[in-house]
């Protein structure tokens, strides 16, 4: 069998921020954030209900982006498993799901050298992948 392999290349949580999914607080669908956190701030356009949102406030780290919920997020091996968008959930899930990672030398802000612990352990593979798994699903619900 082939060993999958991830590369570290650097990316920087930042670099998943804009079109983060969220849940509308208006109509609790799915919907849209945009940002450009160089230039602006975190902007909710809800194409359901027509909520136009802007928020002074960013917090990382968590479900909740800018005070909104996040649309992708998921109970998973004791904690909330969560992604900003598919693009998010594709860095994660080619992370999880291989079995050789390389990381840059000395890069502490990465996002691969970042991740939760619970995330990185081999016992949790499979759970974190099926968790991963929900979350595209649910991410395939809203097209």
């Amino acid at each position: 069998m082939e060993k999958s392999r991830f590369r570290d290349a650097g990316e920087t949580i930042y670099e998943f921020v804009d079109n983060v999914l969220a849940e509308c607080p208006r109509c609790k669908k799915c919907t849209k954030m945009s940002w450009d956190p160089y230039k602006s701030m975190p902007k909710l356009v809800c194409e359901k209900c027509g909520l136009v949102a802007v928020s002074p406030v960013v917090s990382y780290g968590g479900p909740e982006f800018s005070g909104v919920t996040l649309w992708l997020k998921t109970s998973c091996c004791g904690n909330t498993l969560w992604e900003y968008n598919k693009e998010h959930l594709d860095f994660l899930e080619n992370y999880v799901s291989a079995n050789i990672r390389e990381q840059l030398p000395n890069i502490n802000r990465s996002l691969a050298s970042r991740l939760p612990t619970w995330i990185k352990r081999a016992k949790n593979r499979e759970s974190v992948l099926k968790c991963i798994n929900k979350l595209r699903r649910k991410l395939d619900d809203i097209k």
